[in-house]
C-alpha cells in the first residue's frame, strides 16, 4: 500500500487512487480507527478520507470498463456522514448529481454508484437497509432531474416524500463539483419560502421525540434485548436536535449540513438556540467515549447508562432536555409561520 495523497478539501477533484484494492483501504481504516475513535472531529475528517479513497478506485474501475465519466459530477453524503456526526461504525448514506440530462448520462452514474455502493461495503460501510444509495436511480440524477424530482416530492406530499426531501437536506458534497449540490438545495429553500406551508409539514413529519426521562427526573434505558440498560442515544439524544437545526436550515436557506455548524448561523435570530451546541457536542464525545466497546454498527447507537458516574448521568439529562426544548421551540416557530 501506498500513503494516501488524496486532497482533505471537500468537494474537490479529480482523485486519484492510492490504493491498489479495496482491501488494502479496508485495512488502512481497521489500522487507523482505534487511534482516532475517541475524538469525534478526527473520526469523521478520517471516515471522509477512506469514502474519498473507494471513491477514487471505484471510479477507476467503471472508466477501465465503460470509459471516461461522460459528464462533470459531484458525489454527496447524506445522514450522520453528511452531517459529519459518524461514529466508528457508519452506513451508506449517498448520491450522485451530474451536468446533462438523465436520458443521456444515468446509466453511466447509476453504475458509479453501483461499484462506490459495493466498494464502501468492503471497506466496512454497510449497505443502508432504505437504498439511500447513488446505485439507486432516486438518488441519481442531473441537476434539472432532481429539480424535478424535488418538485415531485413536494407536490406529492406524503411522509414518505417528505421524509425523502428531509434526508436530502442534509446532503454534503465530498468529491467534485460543490456548486451542483449548492443549486439544488437553493431550489429546496426556494420552494420552502413560495410555499410557508411546507416548514410545517415537514415539522410534522419528524414530530415524534423518544422519550430519554421519566417524570420523576430518571433515565430512561431499553429495558429488554441486547441493549437491556443502555440508551439509543441517537433516537433519543442526538434527533432532536438533528430535526430542529434542519428545519431552521431549510428556513434559513443555510447549505452547510452539521448539525453544530446550523447552531452558529442560527443562535444569533433564534434565541432559543443559544447555548444548545455544547450539549450536542457532548451527547458526540460521550458515545465516542465507549467506542473501544463498539464492536458493531448497531453498539454505536447505544450508551450504557449504567456505566456512566452521577455527574455524566446530570449532564446527559440536561442535553436530553435541552433538545427536547430545542424541537419544541422550533416546532413551534414553525407552526406560527413567524418569520
Amino acid at each position: 500500500m501506498t500513503k494516501s495523497s488524496v486532497s482533505p478539501q471537500e468537494g474537490k477533484g479529480p482523485l486519484s487512487p492510492s490504493y491498489e484494492s479495496y482491501e488494502d483501504i479496508k485495512q488502512l481504516k481497521e489500522s487507523q480507527v482505534n487511534e482516532i475513535a475517541e475524538d469525534p472531529m478526527k473520526l469523521n475528517d478520517a471516515h471522509d478520507e477512506w469514502i474519498k479513497e473507494t471513491i477514487a478506485l471505484a471510479i477507476q474501475k467503471v472508466e477501465s470498463e465503460r470509459g471516461p465519466s461522460p459528464a462533470h459530477f459531484a458525489f454527496f453524503l447524506m445522514g450522520s456522514a453528511g452531517r459529519k456526526e459518524q461514529a466508528t461504525f457508519s452506513d451508506q448514506d449517498h448520491g450522485i448529481v451530474f451536468d446533462g440530462s438523465d436520458e443521456e448520462h444515468q446509466s453511466y452514474f447509476l453504475k458509479v454508484g453501483e461499484e462506490i455502493r459495493e466498494g464502501m461495503a468492503h471497506v466496512g460501510y454497510p449497505r443502508c437497509e432504505g437504498k439511500v444509495m447513488a446505485s439507486h436511480p432516486r438518488w441519481c440524477h442531473s441537476i434539472d432531474g432532481w429539480k424535478e424530482q424535488i418538485d415531485g416530492w413536494i407536490e406529492t406530499d406524503t411522509w414518505e416524500t417528505l421524509r425523502h426531501l428531509l434526508t436530502f437536506v442534509d446532503a454534503r458534497t465530498l468529491v467534485g463539483e460543490t456548486e451542483f449540490l449548492e443549486e439544488i438545495k437553493n431550489h429546496v429553500f426556494q420552494k420552502a419560502q413560495e410555499n410557508p406551508s411546507l416548514l410545517k409539514r415537514m415539522s410534522e413529519n419528524t414530530s415524534y421525540l423518544h422519550k430519554g426521562v421519566n417524570a420523576f427526573g430518571r433515565l430512561l434505558p431499553e429495558d429488554k434485548g441486547a441493549y437491556t440498560g443502555s440508551m439509543h442515544i441517537k433516537d433519543v439524544g442526538f434527533f432532536p436536535y438533528v430535526h430542529a437545526m434542519r428545519l431552521l436550515a431549510i428556513k434559513e436557506s443555510i447549505q452547510e449540513a452539521g448539525t453544530a455548524s446550523r447552531m452558529d448561523q442560527t443562535s444569533e435570530k433564534y434565541p432559543f438556540v443559544q447555548g444548545k451546541k455544547d450539549h450536542f457536542n457532548h451527547m458526540l464525545d460521550l458515545r465516542a467515549s465507549f467506542s473501544k466497546k463498539q464492536k458493531t454498527y448497531d453498539d454505536v447507537h447505544y450508551v450504557p447508562i449504567e456505566e456512566l458516574d452521577k455527574d455524566e448521568k446530570q449532564q446527559l439529562k440536561k442535553a436530553l432536555k435541552e433538545g427536547k426544548n430545542l424541537f419544541q421551540q422550533t416546532k413551534k416557530h414553525m407552526e406560527s409561520g413567524d418569520q
